[in-house]
């Protein structure tokens, strides 16, 4: 870490390499200003703990453009260093935090740091994300001006707060939208339809693995007629 201070590398695949926590001071140091370093993969390691915060702190001084943190035994209590690693960050535009467990109440800082960041690419799939955490999420994506691409995927959001959800989703800028597998019903329909009606940025909407079986289906398939999707899953 020490020597990549000082190389010209824009790309480093760390996945599946054991790190833990004691190794994020050294991780923090190789990225703190470094000029070339464009894309940083650490997914599939273990790095919860409490030197996380280093490394977010270091991001904001980066000039890391993608980050992957797949798969690294995160949770809540790692919410409030990614909010500071992201807020008013200006150059990080992909995030992946699939595969981990960001679900409970700090879940929020990250959802508003994600307003003021700079990011076009979420993904949160397969995180227990249920429907308490749609008003965070809600408020993340509402007016957002980055964020282009949005994967929820194999969480649970079916609940009440799935409508502020799609609320959300009429004022944002969100072009993909992935939904697949969240034990979606019937009664989500009407929030569904509420959110791609006339909405002029949505493209791509994946609804797989979800039971929309029900009367109120009618009410998606009308609301598709003035959305602007182009692909339906």
């Amino acid at each position: 870490m020490a020597a990549l201070t000082t190389s010209r590398i824009e790309e480093l695949q760390l996945s599946s390499n054991h790190l833990t926590d004691s190794s994020c001071p050294h991780l923090a140091s190789g990225i703190r200003n470094n000029p070339t370093l464009r894309t940083l993969n650490l997914s599939v390691n273990n790095l919860k703990g409490p030197h996380f915060r280093d490394l977010m702190a270091a991001l904001t001084t980066s000039r890391i453009e993608e980050l992957q943190l797949v798969g690294n035994h995160l949770t809540d209590s790692s919410c409030p260093h990614l909010a500071s690693g992201i807020r008013n960050n200006p150059t990080l535009k992909t995030l992946n935090l699939s595969d981990n467990n960001l679900e409970g109440p700090h879940f929020r800082d990250l959802m508003a740091a994600l307003t003021t960041s700079r990011i076009e690419e979420l993904q949160l799939s397969s995180n227990h994300l249920t429907d308490s955490s749609c008003p965070h999420l809600a408020s993340g994506i509402r007016n957002n001006p980055t964020l282009r691409t949005l994967n929820l995927s194999r969480n649970n959001l079916e609940g009440p707060h799935f409508r502020d959800l799609m609320a959300a989703l009429t004022t944002s800028r969100i072009e993909e939208l992935q939904l697949s597998y969240n034990h979606l019903t019937d009664s989500s329909c009407p929030h569904l339809a509420s959110g791609i009606r006339n909405n002029p940025t949505l493209r791509t909407l994946d609804l797989s693995g979800n039971n929309l079986e029900g009367p109120h289906f009618r009410d998606l398939m009308a609301a598709l007629t003035t959305s602007r999707i182009e692909e339906l899953q």
